[in-house]
């Protein structure tokens, strides 16, 4: 059965895309792991900084990476679903316990997903919807979590089926999807196609309402839900063509308007980016840092700029000390941002890293911080009610298996 199960997962268009696009680097051979300038700066700073630390926690009962992370209004941190050891897509989650630090089985999830999104909706319950299964290139179903019972039930479908999407939580409860890839079948080649169009969950009825297009199709990008209630959608990656390599980075910003549920452009980042992150600051701006440009091969980045929503204009800020993709960036309680791990590559080597650093936004610098125990990248972070951040899951190295440990981060 698994080797079955493993067969589908190979010759199924979209999910074979979505492997090799989570995983890219796979393809550099020759590859040679060298010692990077964060690494110096952390040894050298390391005395600077004793307070800030990483430590083992219990581990999950099975790997993940491109999973979801949602901190519940418990305090316990839902995990669910992404891409499994032996290439299997997973139905299974988990419940993380910062109490007594240890992972505990949840009830699975009705479909096994990967490249999905999980928002925490106003009620306590938690909204997934589409990314691909082991059978399915682009999932269109949704379901809910309900913390009370431990359990998933089946919501409204979306309208259309998309994977590598991004999900956003409006003032007013809904929840707003968009873009991402789709399967396009038949086809002799990779066969994605990325798509610009947007649905909006209403929890009250379980349905979804098609609204407005982004004015361009993007996915592996980010949505931010702004102080004034409109959302930001910042670079990413549009497909031109029928093979995996037919794509380009984007440098086009999209701004939403839940008042007339309607897109529409908000400038340019200073660099086009992709598997970047994105996250929205105490002083109501937004924060976008690394990722990877251009295009398959394009290299890692340091660069990091700010949006100000006031004025619609992207500036430039202090640069990272690490060039970086599929890292996590955390907020934590005292306004500064932790972006940990992730990996990196500069045109000729490329690595996995474990280490950190922090952003201090009334500066715009960022400092050395502790590293942590283990390099991942596609791993996921969530803030603790306590104000530590849990990192879970992820690869480790080139042999591409997802990890099941966890570790703590403590300011």
């Amino acid at each position: 059965m698994k080797n079955q199960i493993q067969l589908i997962i190979a010759t199924t268009p979209l999910r074979q895309s979505l492997k090799r696009s989570l995983r890219r680097h796979t393809l550099k051979t020759g590859i040679t792991i060298v010692i990077t300038p964060l690494m110096l700066l952390a040894a050298a700073a390391a005395w600077a900084a004793p307070q800030a630390t990483w430590s083992s926690t219990g581990s999950m009962a099975v790997g993940r990476f491109v999973f979801t992370a949602t901190t519940l209004q418990n305090g316990k941190v839902l995990v669910a679903g992404g891409l499994a050891p032996g290439d299997v897509v997973t139905n299974k989650a988990e419940l993380y316990d910062p109490t007594t630090g240890t992972f505990t089985p949840t009830g699975d999830m009705h479909a096994a997903r990967v490249a999905f999104s999980a928002t925490r909706l106003p009620n306590g319950k938690v909204l997934v919807e589409g990314g691909a299964s082991n059978t399915v290139g682009a999932l269109a179903s949704a379901e809910l979590y309900d913390p009370a019972t431990g359990t998933w039930t089946v919501t409204g479908s979306m309208n259309q089926g998309r994977q590598a999407h991004s999900a956003a939580l409006l003032r007013d409860g809904t929840v707003l999807v968009t873009g991402g890839n789709i399967d396009r079948t038949p086809c002799t080649d990779v066969c994605v196609t990325t798509i610009a169009g947007s649905e909006i969950y209403n929890p009250s009825t379980g349905t979804w309402t098609t609204v407005g297009e982004m004015t361009i199709p993007r996915s592996f990008f980010t949505t931010t839900a702004l102080s004034n209630g409109r959302v930001l959608a910042t670079g990413g990656r549009i497909h031109t063509g029928p093979g995996y390599y037919d794509y380009k980075a984007i440098a086009f910003a999209d701004l939403y308007d839940p008042a007339t549920g309607k897109w529409r452009a908000t400038g340019t980042t200073t660099i086009s980016r992709e598997d970047h992150s994105a996250v929205l600051l105490t002083n109501g701006q937004v924060l976008v840092t690394g990722g990877s440009t251009v295009d398959f091969n394009g290299v890692t980045v340091t660069s990091a700029e700010l949006y100000n929503p006031a004025t619609g204009a992207w500036t430039a800020t202090g640069s990272m000390l690490q060039s970086r993709e599929r890292h996590t960036t955390t907020v934590l309680q005292n306004g500064q941002v932790l972006v940990a791990g992730g990996d990196w590559y500069d045109g000729v080597n490329a690595g996995f890293l474990t280490e950190c650093e922090l952003y201090d936004p009334s500066l715009g610098t960022w400092s050395v911080t502790a590293s942590m125990n283990a390099p991942r990248f596609g791993a996921r972070a969530a803030l603790l009610l306590d104000g530590r951040v849990l990192e879970a899951g992820g690869e480790t190295d080139f042999n591409y298996i997802p990890t099941a440990l966890a570790e703590i981060y403590s300011p």
